[in-house]
């Protein structure tokens, strides 16, 4: 597959944050731009600076906060004492990175939650099941999101939610997600321009209050629901482990556990649901890659079996084709990063409080960074061959502030796929369209296909 960068270009909507290629292509591996009041923003394209600042550790990383975001929650005190992991800074990030994900980044958890995912699993493949048209399903990123959400609330709550029920009426899935899509364009759209709803309330900070508030509010009745749900029923511990440890937290404002939670959830839902939109595309638009997956996957369990996490660690070009996802199409093209000391880039000197914006995505797709760069060839994880950079690939960000969802996503995206095409052959038609919604997102609706496998007796 060919990831063709002009072809993503002439998307109109497309144009705010994917025109960081054409940056590159003017004028180089670092690049100087102005934001509001002249502030210099740096775009970084060049392996060499991008991997320098990557390996600069800081104690407390900094990293330029969503403004609007801020503002709105500096509006809300109601609800939030601070500005929650993704916008707080210093000693205060680093109190709420430790009272709330220690549960969430260890490996014990998500080894006590791995039953429950196979569990959601099977319900997504029987969702497939039931939407496909002949062996097609046109809006496919619909399901992922709902994926996303069930999978991330049974990790979050400790609960199976139903969201991936067919004969669900429940809308509750489809506003949760289509508000979150509608935050992360909101935020978008506030971020370019003059911040004008710091005065008065434009278009697209009307729309983030309403998501936002949809959001908050959704949730919410999910974490009630789950409260009154555990009273009456017997504690599955290991499962739970998330959600008990951030209520355990006796440090924080019940404030800061919900918000916490919120988002949580709410970053979960589009990040994975896009992740296997963009996952699966690939994987049928390559049939040789796809066979050789279907073969090792076909070698872990037999056919209609759980898998463990003992069988996924033998799965390596399961893993390669992952992280080969992960370079031609990530869900975060870029890092963002405030440099906390001085750095000299190709020859030029940055000061303390520079941002800089590390494209790893457009790097990542540099022949002289991945041989055959547009190439979708897993191999190149099992047998590196130079050039390759495997630091450019951080879908997840780098260092201490990167997502603490990691662990789980990653093992989540194993087991997904893995179980997926021992089921169904993938069949792709058309090309996937791109459209930045402040995270790289697939333009709907997405057709799929998806083929029974044809046991061989």
């Amino acid at each position: 597959m060919d990831i063709l960068l002009d072809g993503i270009l002439s998307n109109e909507q497309d144009s705010r944050g994917l025109q960081r290629v054409d940056l590159n292509r003017r004028y180089g591996g670092l690049c100087k731009e102005e934001a509001l009041w002249n502030w210099p923003v740096i775009s970084v394209f060049s392996r060499h600076d991008i991997e320098l600042i990557l390996r600069k550790g800081s104690r407390y990383p900094l990293r330029p906060p969503q403004e609007v975001i801020s503002h709105y929650r500096h509006s809300r005190r109601d609800r939030y004492t601070n500005l929650g992991l993704v916008n707080e800074q210093g000693e205060t990030w680093q109190k709420l990175r430790s009272a709330l994900t220690p549960e969430l980044t260890g490996a014990s958890t998500v080894l006590g939650f791995f039953p429950a995912l196979n569990i959601v699993c099977d319900g997504f493949i029987e969702l497939i099941r039931k939407r496909r048209t002949m062996f097609g399903v046109v809006g496919f990123e619909e399901l992922a999101y709902k994926m996303g959400l069930e999978s991330t609330c049974t990790l979050i709550l400790g609960r199976h939610l139903g969201f991936l029920k067919p004969d669900s009426s429940d809308t509750l899935t489809t506003r949760l997600a289509e508000a979150v899509r509608i935050h992360f364009t909101a935020s978008r759209d506030a971020f370019y321009g003059l911040p004008l709803w710091k005065v008065l309330p434009t278009s697209a900070y009307k729309q983030l209050i309403e998501s936002e508030d949809a959001i908050y509010n959704i949730i919410s009745e999910l974490m009630e629901a789950t409260i009154i749900e555990k009273r009456n029923d017997a504690r599955d511990e290991s499962v739970e482990a998330v959600y008990q440890s951030i209520l355990r937290q006796k440090s924080l404002d019940i404030r800061d556990k919900k918000a916490a939670i919120v988002d949580f959830i709410a970053a979960g839902i589009h990040t994975l649901g896009n992740t296997l939109v963009f996952l699966f595309h690939m994987i049928g638009s390559n049939p040789k890659v796809q066979q050789t997956l279907y073969e090792e996957a076909m070698l872990l369990a037999p056919p209609g079996c759980d898998l463990t996490v003992d069988d996924l660690r033998k799965a390596r070009y399961l893993r390669a084709c992952i992280t080969e996802a992960f370079r031609l199409v990530p869900t975060a093209p870029c890092i963002a990063r405030i440099l906390d000391e001085p750095i000299e880039l190709d020859g030029y000197h940055l000061d303390t409080g520079t941002v800089v914006l590390l494209h790893t995505w457009v790097a990542g797709l540099d022949e002289n960074n991945f041989k055959n760069a547009s190439k979708c060839e897993p191999e190149r994880w099992l047998n590196p061959t130079v050039p390759h950079s495997p630091l450019l690939v951080a879908p997840f960000g780098s260092g201490r502030r990167i997502c603490p969802g990691k662990r789980f996503v990653e093992l989540a995206l194993q087991l997904i796929l893995a179980k997926i095409v021992r089921e169904f052959e993938i069949i792709v038609n058309d090309k996937l369209d791109l459209q930045f919604e402040f995270i790289l997102a697939p333009k709907s609706p997405v057709s799929l296909g998806f083929r029974d496998r044809v046991e061989v007796v």
